[in-house]
């Protein structure tokens, strides 16, 4: 079997690899050094180019920052297109924009060449053990095709949509849920940090409950340790998310909290350059909010064994259980604004349950949410009224202390508008406030 990849950044290099050792694998960068590591590795061959990497191999990888990037790759004087042949299967892995890379396959199938899409949910160190989360776009006949190549690199593969470019979508969603849970739960830690606590106690006290998410269950224990939770791009992560709010502009789904999000992303990429990580982002929101969210050693002086628990420390018990509320409260708006985006464009609600909630873009709400409204299933999972009464005393907070608190406060006003416009105000029904806000029949929750 021959392989080509095409490529070879931070996550594509470690996808290519996969095919050592089980495939004719032949890769192509336009980085000289890249190419040259692969020239080390046994049973390789660097192609002169990407026309080169298509004459050899009926199946070519694609993995580039942006799909613009595939597009000037593919049609360049020297690109895929000048080497393909009918027959031949490109299977793009890139972060892409959905209706860029079917206006791509278009064309490539005027040639008789197919193109796919599989974007990938994994941070690169993880690709090696094969826990890469595999998200496709794809027809019947060219999936049946694809599947067995695709196994290489995972067993864990989602069909998401038989449209080229359905698994970028999906991806879409997905990163969008995960940039947002990942801010908003800084800016609550930063808060907590305000009024007090430890990032070691709260990170501990938020990963036992209802606020747990992929930012509580890595990014803050390891900033406790002083350690780097992540090596991704803020310039990517902008990325990802300018390409959610476009496709919400596209389906006419309103995204108010990612659009803030977006922004506090766009003011660190602009501050901090183009080299900039997304865990510089904790350096902003610390900014922001006017303090350090890690504690200087002995910050915080120990009690002394038996001592009993003080008035400040049992306020302090409460407003803990405050800021999980908040994580929580956020994390379950975002499920809700993320999903509708993904139901209007065409995703299935059982779909977008199955991959969030084993991706990056997971949370205890989204894990609790998702399945309810894949089975339409009653999804009152929340007593809405008190929810903002607790939302109102954190905001109360944040004034108090002067930390912003753009995301939650944006939750709490958009669930006050919800109480206000609901019929009866003792039951106030979500899922059908925001189906009626995105417009989303409800078919699609199905």
């Amino acid at each position: 079997m021959k392989v080509g990849y095409v490529g070879l950044g931070a996550l594509g290099s470690q996808l290519a690899r996969r095919f050592i050792g089980s495939a004719d694998l032949w890769v192509w960068d336009v980085n000289a050094e890249t190419r040259a590591a692969f020239a080390r590795e046994s049973g390789v061959h660097v192609a002169n180019s990407a026309a080169d990497v298509a004459r050899n191999c009926e199946t070519i990888f694609v993995c580039l920052p942006r799909s613009s990037d595939v597009r000037n790759m593919v049609f360049a004087e020297d690109g895929l297109a000048a080497g393909l042949t009918r027959g031949s299967l490109i299977i793009d892995q890139t972060s892409g924009v959905p209706e860029e890379t079917r206006q791509i396959a278009n064309e490539l199938a005027k040639c008789g060449v197919a193109l796919i899409d599989a974007a990938v949910s994994a941070s690169p160190h993880i690709v090696p053990l094969g826990g890469a989360t595999l998200m496709v776009g794809a027809p019947d006949q060219i999936l049946e095709r694809a599947t067995p190549i695709l196994r290489v690199i995972t067993e864990t593969i989602y069909r998401c949509g038989t449209r080229v470019g359905d698994g970028q979508a999906m991806k879409i969603v997905n990163n969008a849920m995960n940039a947002t849970t990942r801010l908003g739960t800084l800016e609550v830690a930063v808060l907590g940090r305000k009024s007090g606590m430890s990032l070691a106690d709260m990170a501990a006290f938020l990963n036992e409950g209802s606020a747990r998410n992929q930012t509580t269950d890595k990014m803050l224990p390891a900033l406790v340790e002083g350690k780097s939770s992540t090596n991704f791009a803020l310039a990517l992560m902008l990325k990802d998310v300018n390409q959610a709010m476009s496709l919400g502009m596209a389906v006419g789904t309103p995204m108010p909290v990612t659009s803030i999000v977006r922004a506090l992303l766009q003011i660190g990429a602009n501050t901090l350059g183009e080299r900039a990580k997304l865990e510089d982002m904790v350096g902003v929101i610390e900014k922001l909010a006017g303090t350090r969210l890690a504690s200087s050693e002995g910050e915080f002086p120990r009690k002394e064994a038996g001592a009993r628990h003080s008035p400040a420390t049992q306020e302090q018990q409460r407003t803990k259980e405050l800021l999980e509320q908040a994580i929580a409260s956020l994390c379950l708006h975002i499920t809700y604004e993320c999903a509708m985006v993904g139901v209007k464009y065409g995703l299935a609600m059982k779909d977008i349950s199955d991959v969030v909630n084993k991706s990056s873009g997971w949370s205890a709400s989204s894990r609790t949410l998702l399945p309810l409204l894949a089975d339409g299933k009653d999804a009152s999972i929340i007593d809405v009224q008190q929810s903002i009464q607790d939302l109102n005393q954190v905001c109360s907070l944040a004034i108090r202390l002067g930390a912003p608190l753009l995301i939650v406060n944006s939750v709490r006003n958009i669930w006050e508008q919800a109480l206000n416009a609901a019929s009866d105000q003792g039951s106030v029904d979500l899922a059908e406030f925001y189906q009626t806000a995105s417009k989303a029949k409800s078919p699609a929750f199905h």
